[in-house]
């Protein structure tokens, strides 16, 4: 059902198709004919070497042997355009021909779309049911044309979402277009997220900072605007240590992109900052007049 979480062959549903029965049919009778067709060109082969068949004949049962070849290998691949795995179409010699398939899950994924209900009748072009993987998700976002040498595939984005505004999640860009958009002279650039926690959902409007590095420094981390807190003449975060208390670490702060700042030092690129509530963090250090240290 929608929403489930299913393993690559896991059984999804099981329909009832005329064409498909056919079409087994034919491979079962394609099987037969070159079956057929691969003993009588064996046999005149032997005769025409022992000059008893003519060359007429010889060539006439190596013609029908090639196009029996070819006729099972257009049925077969027929049968895959349909959905049949590998081991369906091997086992139609054995069976019984049947109009009956099983739909199985072609990988691990979500069921985010489900058009079938039981007895439904369904053409050929619509979908029964639809499967994503959501683990890993594509990002689209443009860049100015101007800015395209600063992106290369590997760089790191951040992204944020309207959902989660005090969550940042980190992807990779996969890549860049070829082409130059002649209205809004952007790019199409693509990054491919990790999303094992499912937050993200397909369709989402996304904020994205692309994180490049210079040959002349190091990745400096990236933090939100709001975690950055000033005294006046220092600026500082703060660092959670362990529940309710929390450490004042100066920073230098750089560039300011989107909302986001780098932190040229004072800060690791794995530290934890506080976000959401580092103002008041600022005020009651303020207030008591503790400077840098601990604040519970």
């Amino acid at each position: 059902d929608w929403g489930d979480h299913v393993k690559k062959g896991q059984k999804l549903a099981l329909l009832d198709s005329v064409e498909l029965g056919e079409v087994r049919a034919n491979y079962k009778k394609a099987m037969a004919m070159l079956r057929m067709a691969k003993k009588n060109y064996s046999r005149e082969k032997a005769l025409y070497k022992q000059k008893i068949s003519s060359t007429k004949h010889f060539l006439e049962a190596e013609n029908t042997y090639e196009q029996a070849q070819i006729e099972l290998k257009a049925l077969k691949e027929k049968l895959i355009l349909m959905g049949q795995l590998e081991d369906d179409i091997q086992c139609i010699a054995e069976d019984q021909v049947s109009s009956l398939f099983i739909l199985s899950a072609p990988f691990d994924g979500t069921v985010i779309e489900k058009n079938v209900a039981i007895g439904e009748l369904k053409d050929a072009f619509t979908p029964v049911v639809t499967i994503s993987d959501l683990t890993n998700l594509w990002v689209w976002f443009d860049i100015y044309e101007k800015d395209i040498s600063m992106v290369q595939p590997g760089n790191k984005v951040m992204i944020s979402v309207a959902s989660y505004p005090d969550e940042q999640f980190e992807g990779i860009v996969t890549y860049i277009g070829v082409t130059v958009d002649e209205k809004t002279r952007t790019v199409k650039v693509r990054a491919e997220v990790d999303n094992h926690h499912e937050k993200l959902k397909p369709g989402m409007f996304a904020r994205v900072l692309l994180l490049y590095q210079s040959e002349k420094s190091n990745s400096s981390p990236i933090v939100p605007d709001k975690a950055v807190q000033s005294d006046g003449q220092k600026c500082f975060v703060f660092v959670p240590l362990h529940e309710g208390l929390f450490l004042r670490r100066d920073v230098t702060i750089g560039t300011r992109v989107d909302g986001h700042v780098k932190v040229t030092s004072g800060l690791n690129k794995n530290d934890r900052v506080v976000v959401k509530g580092g103002f008041l963090l600022k005020s009651g250090i303020m207030k008591e007049k503790f400077g840098e240290g601990c604040v519970h």
